[in-house]
């Protein structure tokens, strides 16, 4: 029997399930993916307003051995989850990782996302990391999932770039040229990938620009983690690349919508220039004018950094649009109420924020959640103190405003108590300085 490309994949994750992360390691702390798996997030930056995750129904595609699925459930605690993989024993870790946190929200079904109709369910959120470059009809398996997307529902989605990975593909080809793709890799292969890799020259271009880990003379085999990265790069079956023209053109042929990079903020082709307010001219006319798939583009072929093309989209018939935050009137910030991202409601971070007021320094909010942020963000210790306003529960700008003058009630520069305009202002320039962040999300 002839095998498929597709079949060969299953064989190798039913041979090693991946991530091969510990079953007790726990996500409680992994701040940055649980700020990316809340619904919050990616629906805060499509509709401008708070989801509320309870009973929301989310898909986990390819969820292998369930470490996207218990960080989609850490960070939606009252959202069902059903999750997919074609590999057998990798479900079968899966369940044992949901059992050892007694998850019980968590449904798991040997199907492929091709397949998706079949289970009856219509989802809110459908979570498709690390398998669509996989796919040989990627615009078929990006249709299939649409077609199980509820109106006002998100897709998470991600390709390998191919810019990025370009040399790894190098590898690949190589190594499919020396026969080792025709069967399920085992160690046999990975003992061939590393013996060709550390035995040759360090100015040989594929050494150089793959071999970090085939520098070490001493490399360990037998280690789980080097094996899955052998596994995962230069013997993974059907690896594909793409770039952010091609995605876009799947994407429309799909009548799906981009929505965002789930990294956005490291994707500005501005920053990659000395002086970002300061560019050529050139530059300059070019940026005003180009579309949000032409500057990604720039970005990547300036600065093909990203290993992950990886982003969030939807109905292509169901964009909204609103009036970014600077844009508001005194009547929107009147209706205006403000929330805490609920991934920074945690006991460790307040401590950290309590120490802070206490000693009267100045706070890093941005220490936890990196992910939005290039440099670190600070607030002062009366900032930290009104943010601790909003710990426990939502408040309206006009709540705010009364507590920031309980606080700092003297205009500093006059010695002359605050009038509330003043008061109204320095609120409203906080909230937005944080929400550019998603660390604060305001609803009207």
């Amino acid at each position: 029997m002839i095998k498929t490309s597709q079949h060969l994949l299953q064989q190798q994750y039913d041979s090693l399930p991946y991530p091969k992360i510990p079953i007790e390691k726990s996500p409680e702390n992994d701040y940055n993916n649980l700020f990316l798996d809340n619904l919050i997030t990616s629906y805060y930056l499509y509709q401008q307003k708070i989801i509320d995750t309870k009973d929301k129904v989310i898909l986990d595609v390819g969820c292998g051995s369930g470490w996207t699925t218990l960080n989609l459930a850490f960070a939606n605690p009252n959202a069902q989850i059903i999750a997919i993989d074609l590999s057998e024993n990798s479900l079968d870790f899966a369940k044992k990782r949901m059992a050892y946190y007694n998850i019980n929200n968590v449904f798991f079904y040997q199907i492929a996302m091709e397949d998706i109709k079949q289970l009856n369910y219509q989802y809110d959120y459908i979570n498709c990391q690390d398998v669509l470059y996989f796919s040989d009809n990627p615009i078929k398996s990006l249709t299939a999932l649409k077609s199980v997307l509820k109106c006002d529902g998100i897709i998470r989605g991600n390709f390998h770039s191919y810019y990025q990975r370009f040399y790894v593909y190098l590898s690949q080809e190589l190594f499919r040229c020396l026969g080792l793709f025709e069967n399920n890799p085992a160690d046999f292969e990975i003992e061939v990938v590393a013996d060709t890799m550390q035995n040759l020259k360090p100015n040989t271009m594929l050494k150089r620009l793959i071999g970090g880990i085939f520098s070490n003379d001493n490399l360990d085999l037998k280690s789980e983690e080097i094996k899955q990265n052998i596994l995962m790069n230069s013997l993974i079956q059907n690896d594909q690349g793409y770039n952010i023209p091609q995605i876009f053109e799947m994407l429309e042929k799909s009548k799906l919508q981009f929505l965002s990079m789930t990294n956005w903020r490291h994707w500005d082709v501005r920053d990659l220039f000395k002086d970002k307010n300061n560019l050529p001219t050139i530059w300059e006319f070019i940026l005003e004018n180009a579309s949000e798939k032409e500057k990604l583009h720039y970005f990547e072929l300036l600065n093909p950094y990203h290993r992950l093309i990886d982003f969030w989209c939807v109905h292509s018939e169901n964009l909204p649009s609103f009036k970014p935050l600077h844009n508001w009137d005194k009547n929107d910030w009147d209706k205006a109420t403000i929330f805490l991202h609920p991934q920074l409601n945690s006991t460790k971070i307040k401590e950290d924020l309590l120490l802070s007021i206490q000693q009267q320094n100045s706070w890093e909010i941005s220490k936890y959640i990196t992910v939005p942020t290039l440099n670190p963000v600070y607030i002062s210790s009366n900032q930290s103190a009104l943010l601790l306003f909003l710990w426990d529960q939502s408040r309206t700008f006009e709540e705010l405003v009364n507590h920031w003058l309980k606080i700092q009630p003297i205009n500093l520069l006059t010695s002359q108590a605050k009038k509330i305009i003043e008061a109204q202002d320095e609120v409203r320039d906080f909230v937005q300085k944080l929400e550019i962040f998603l660390y604060l999300l305001v609803e009207v």
